[in-house]
């Protein structure tokens, strides 16, 4: 009878390939790529421990677009920040749409911003989040940033053998009082476990292999858990629930303390007074919000304790910089940052070396496209390559070197920031959190700068222990955990 299963299913499997690889041959080319197997594509072409040095050596041989397709899916690579703001920001209309996944539904997802279909909705979800995030009122939040700065460098001091633990409470903690105005005191506040709980389910079980294979092979939703490559569905009803009570149970209790005229002013309260919208998108918009923006910050600022092991002339220079022109022990302000430009190269460095989401959240299609001669279908599935966009135009780009972004003299050069801007995404899809999520970044890496120096902790016998930088394989690239020694620069 298992035999018998499995046969049938790969003799549907086989069918679907046929039915999505049939098709008549366009009149132009595409993109030049890698030849890849019948039905199979190139799909064992991609080194398995992550795509982006497969991608990178097709760089060098094919050009700013490669063409690939993998199991009956068109997917375009594109390699260079010239090209994708061609195609993102100059045909939005086009390259806007996200990979459509029975997945989503399955895990209770579906109506978050970051897997939203381009229509009507996506577009209802970014005009709320313009209210709260737009750069020109993020500064609303500065007070914000610090306080749960000074909170993280207490905590990390306190507890330095769990720093990355502190990292990701900063990260959260900040974000759910953004949304809902609530002070999270430390990892057992509900919402946070919540929330924290839901997205390490998710990184774990909504994974882009896992959402390829239901694109060509439909049929493993149907079924029991138990049979091969439908694993994932004995986490489905778990997930589906907790996304369910994080969409709801937040947000009715910040509207009770809104209505009692209780709530401090978050993003509920902007799209409650403001946004002219029904609760169900109010709810969906800010449900996403943690799940797409704690996981990066907190990567980030991870990336920032890193570098400061790696490369101590790094941080001495930082520490410089803070003490001539703030002052030995004390604490800048969002107001101080434009006086601080080698802090501010540095966090351009992190976003440079390791790029928080190396190849974004795919870009689909809407309709078919003609680009310099080539042909892209519509449907084709576009990964923006910020692994490789990170190393052109730079020498020795594995380096770590904050001066790339300076003049002789020290200060930022002018195109620095338009630079470091492709790292949040381009076109329609860009990050709508950037500007929070840059404040937050900066914040608390200013405050930490300033009270904390980090160096390389010893094991029982006395010696220092080396650290490797490992990047293990994700949608997101967060440092391995790494063993750090950390004192205070506030006594002595």
């Amino acid at each position: 009878m298992m035999f018998l299963l499995v046969l049938c299913a790969a003799c549907a499997a086989i069918v679907g390939l046929r039915v999505l690889t049939s098709r008549a041959k366009p009149k132009l080319p595409y993109p030049p790529g890698p030849k890849g197997l019948p039905f199979i594509g190139n799909a064992f072409d991609i080194d398995p421990q992550g795509p982006q040095p497969t991608y990178a050596q097709w760089s060098k041989t094919y050009g700013d677009i490669v063409y690939t397709r993998t199991f009956g899916q068109d997917i375009v690579i594109v390699n260079s920040e010239k090209t994708a703001r061609i195609l993102a920001d100059g045909r939005s209309e086009i390259y806007s749409d996200r990979y459509r996944s029975p997945i989503y539904k399955d895990f209770g997802t579906y109506r978050m911003t970051f897997v939203l279909e381009y229509g009507k909705e996506w577009k209802t979800h970014r005009r709320l989040f313009h209210l709260s995030l737009r750069h020109d009122v993020v500064d609303q939040y500065n007070d914000l940033h610090l306080n749960h700065a000074r909170q993280l460098s207490e905590n990390i001091l306190r507890d330095s053998s769990n720093f990355f633990e502190h990292l990701d409470l900063y990260a959260g903690a900040i974000i759910i009082e953004l949304l809902y105005g609530r002070r999270v005191e430390g990892k057992d506040d509900p919402v946070f476990a919540m929330a924290s709980g839901l997205a390490e389910v998710l990184s774990r079980e909504v994974t882009a292999d896992r959402i390829g294979l239901l694109k060509v092979m439909p049929f493993l939703q149907y079924l029991p858990p138990w049979f091969p490559g439908a694993g994932f569905k004995r986490k489905v009803s778990m997930c589906r629930k907790m996304a369910a009570e994080m969409v709801d149970l937040p947000f009715a209790v910040a509207k009770d303390e809104m209505e009692r005229g209780v709530l401090p002013h978050c993003m509920i309260s902007d799209m409650l007074k403001h946004g002219r919208v029904d609760e169900s998108s109010a709810k969906a918009a800010i449900s996403g919000v943690y799940l797409a923006g704690t996981e990066t910050t907190s990567s980030v600022l991870k990336t920032v304790v890193l570098v400061m092991i790696l490369y101590p002339d790094v941080q001495d220079k930082v520490h410089a910089e803070l003490d001539t022109l703030i002052g030995r022990g004390a604490i800048p302000t969002l107001a101080d940052r434009p006086r601080l430009p080698y802090l501010q190269a540095v966090l351009y460095e992190v976003m440079r070396w390791n790029p928080p989401v190396p190849l974004g959240l795919p870009h689909v299609t809407t309709t078919s496209d003609i680009y310099e001669g080539y042909y892209i279908p519509k449907g084709t599935m576009v990964l923006f390559n910020y692994w490789e966009m990170k190393a052109r135009g730079y020498d020795d780009p594995d380096r770590f070197d904050p001066t790339r972004h300076l003049t002789p003299d020290g200060q930022l050069i002018p195109e620095a920031r338009q630079n470091n801007s492709i790292f949040y995404g381009f076109g329609k899809r860009v990050c709508p959190g950037r500007f929070f999520a840059d404040h937050s970044i900066w914040a608390a890496t200013a405050v930490m700068m300033s009270t904390l120096k980090f160096g390389r902790a010893k094991d029982l016998s006395g010696k220092y222990i080396e650290v490797e930088p490992v990047f293990p394989n994700g949608l997101i690239s967060c440092p391995a955990p790494f063993p750090c020694s950390v004192t205070s620069r506030l006594v002595g």
